[in-house]
This record gives structure tokens, C-alpha cells and sequence, in this order.
């Protein structure tokens, strides 16, 4: 998985990865996004050029950290 920047300054992660980190099919994923259902944040890590991305969605959780290259470096599930 990789976090990479999109063409309009917003940080993006592949959903297909994202849907299974969570335990959803992608369809459920972006349904739940159209919904508002979805709370995505992204936030500086500990680490130097680290950064931090935390998604909740029906009462699941996944937290990724990214090294300055976008590769993901640690990732926890809940």
C-alpha cells in the first residue's frame, strides 16, 4: 500500500487496499464514503517525515504510518 499525492494536493490511498484492510468489498467502501459515513484523517507520525492515516468505518478501524516516500511503514487494525 502507498500514499501518494493526487493531482488536486489530496493525499490518496488505492481504495481496493484500503476496503480489505477494513474487512468491506470496495463497493461497501465507497457507499459508506457517499454517505458521509467514512472519518478519514490524516495527521503528521512520530517519526521524522512520517505521516499518520486513521480510518473508521462502522465500528472498524485501520491505522496506517507512511514513510516521506508514501511507502506504508507499520499499520494496525481494530
Amino acid at each position: 500500500m502507498r500514499l501518494d499525492l493526487g493531482h488536486k494536493g489530496d493525499w490518496i490511498v488505492d481504495p481496493r487496499e484500503l476496503a480489505s484492510r477494513l474487512g468491506v468489498s470496495m463497493t461497501v467502501l465507497k457507499r459508506q464514503e457517499r454517505l458521509g459515513q467514512v472519518d478519514a484523517r490524516i495527521k503528521p507520525g512520530s517519526g521524522t517525515d512520517q505521516t499518520c492515516v486513521t480510518v473508521r468505518l462502522q465500528g472498524k478501524g485501520w491505522r496506517g504510518t507512511f514513510d516521506g516516500s508514501g511507502a506504508l511503514i507499520s499499520e494496525e487494525r481494530w
